[in-house]
């Protein structure tokens, strides 16, 4: 995401049942704006993120303007879940990109796993995700600006319809 935009600008933010339960301000949540460049620093994140509340922001990095700005398109469909519904909603909300190709999911749950015993594991839900203008993409899932279906019968011709009006949608910017 801070690929595609110059400034530090706010994602969205994970909010736990207790904190929207106890209320919050999104701008006074804990944020979350670097991707540590060294396996190292991750010790660093870890210890910082694994004793606070988990509500938190995700603001981009502000990495400056790059010359693919205002030139980029992203294709989704019902395989793009989970960060993927994060980027597409982002680069949507910012009028960043268009997004092409049908609609996601709508899989976008933080989570949690704990061992059971018997080598079972058991995955829970520990927080949603929303977008910073309060859109709560689990279940909902993003709708593309560019509709478009996936042709099996053009795929077998060795042509991919999405790909085509990814690649028409660029070309109009």
């Amino acid at each position: 995401m801070s690929y595609l935009t110059p400034d530090k600008r706010p994602v969205g933010y994970s909010l736990t049942k207790k904190r929207a339960a106890k209320g919050y301000r999104r701008e006074e949540l804990a944020r979350f704006g670097r991707i540590p460049s060294h396996k190292i620093a991750l010790l660093g994140l870890l210890l910082r993120y694994a004793f606070i509340e988990k509500s938190i922001v995700v603001v981009t990095e502000g990495l400056g303007p790059q010359p693919f700005h205002g030139c980029v398109v992203i294709l989704v469909n019902q395989h793009s879940a989970s960060a993927a519904e994060m980027l597409a909603a982002f680069a949507q909300e910012n009028h960043l990109a268009p997004i092409v190709g049908t609609k996601t999911p709508g899989r976008l749950l933080s989570g949690g796993a704990f061992k059971v015993g018997h080598g079972f594991i058991l995955g829970l839900p520990t927080a949603g995700f929303l977008t910073w203008q309060g859109t709560m993409l689990e279940g909902k899932g993003v709708d593309p600006d560019h509709s478009v279906e996936l042709s099996y019968e053009a795929l077998i011709e060795g042509r991919d319809t999405q790909m085509e009006k990814a690649i028409e949608v660029v070309r109009e910017l």
